[in-house]
């Protein structure tokens, strides 16, 4: 077997096995919509990295690092989206919903009298 042929079978061999090994996590992430666990600032560098290393990829020759690298790039896209929509929206929510005060009566005479608290609901 030549070299050049190991290489490439190598080379898709291990873009398979790293593939497969993300694929949990993204499916945990989806069906689960926790990404409590992630790291924003992770998940911003990885972004970043991912874009410059195109660099790099762009001036090899085609073949299973594109795909390696795609998959990559496309996988923490989607996790930095899905942090965005599922734990920084669900904060703001959360945090909005604990500001979100009423005043009530305290002996129970439906805010005719003035013994009144704030009550956070």
């Amino acid at each position: 077997m030549e070299t050049i042929q190991l290489q490439y079978i190598a080379g898709a061999t291990s873009t398979a096995i790293f593939v497969s090994s993300n694929l949990p996590m993204l499916f945990k992430a989806f069906k689960t919509r926790d990404l409590k666990s992630y790291s924003l600032s992770h998940l911003v560098l990885s972004n970043l990295g991912n874009l410059i290393h195109w660099v790099y990829v762009a001036s090899l020759p085609f073949g299973p690092i594109w795909f390696l690298h795609g998959f990559y790039t496309l996988v923490t896209a989607v996790m930095l989206l899905w942090y965005f929509r599922y734990e920084v929206a669900g904060m703001n929510i959360l945090r909005s919903l604990q500001l979100k005060a009423e005043q009530v009566c305290i002996c129970g005479c439906a805010n005719d009298c003035n013994r009144v608290s704030t009550m956070v609901r």
